[in-house]
């Protein structure tokens, strides 16, 4: 699913917090028909829900919005789904079949980054992990390069089966060719899962 990037900035804001669409509306700068008209749009597509608080008087009830993950179902039939597996053939297959899955992935992606420089790896990395969902972006800050996600498609299940981030780390790795060093978890709790990219000998060109 790719967002256009009003959608993905109203994601952004609403995976930090919950907010109406007045203060979208106002911390975006557009008008409350687009905001919502851009909020129903996400919710149809399963990406945020909405929620009523109470106001003092006779006033109607606030809607608030909030960026949602997976649903539960899904993530638990997954986690369910790998747990058997091992069941079936021992400790660790289910992490072998995530290994798996995303060696085929790699084979395709790495096509796309051939030729490029470290920052535009990383670069062409956050611009697809975007358009699957993430919302990433890398930067250059004063230490390094960083890779930040505000938002997982996978949470509700990696919450439950946390070989899933070491597994997808390990793919962003081998896909940059360089170490990556997780520094914040949204499993932990955290506003995003946070990659410092360190550069390993040549890794640069």
């Amino acid at each position: 699913m790719r967002l256009g990037s009003t959608k993905q900035r109203i994601l952004e804001h609403l995976r930090l917090r919950k907010a109406s669409a007045a203060e979208l509306a106002g911390e975006l700068g557009l008008s409350k028909v687009a905001i919502y008209r851009h909020l129903e749009d996400l919710k149809r597509d399963g990406l945020v829900r909405v929620s009523t608080r109470p106001v003092q008087g006779r006033g109607r009830p606030l809607r608030l919005f909030e960026a949602i993950d997976e649903p539960t179902a899904y993530a638990r039939m997954c986690r369910e789904m790998l747990e058997q597996i091992e069941e079936l053939y021992g400790p660790g297959a289910g992490v072998r079949v995530l290994r798996a899955r995303y060696k085929k992935e790699l084979e395709t992606w790495r096509q796309g980054f051939q030729g490029l420089s470290l920052e535009e790896r990383a670069r062409r990395l956050a611009e697809w992990l975007t358009e699957r969902g993430y919302q990433a972006e890398s930067r250059r800050e004063a230490s390094g390069l960083v890779l930040e996600q505000r938002r997982c498609p996978k949470l509700a299940l990696a919450k439950d089966y946390q070989a899933l981030c070491q597994v997808e780390m390990d793919f962003f790795s081998e896909l940059l060719g360089v170490s990556l060093v997780r520094e914040c978890s949204m499993t932990a709790g955290d506003t995003c899962c946070r990659y410092r990219i360190e550069p390993d000998g040549d890794a640069e060109g």
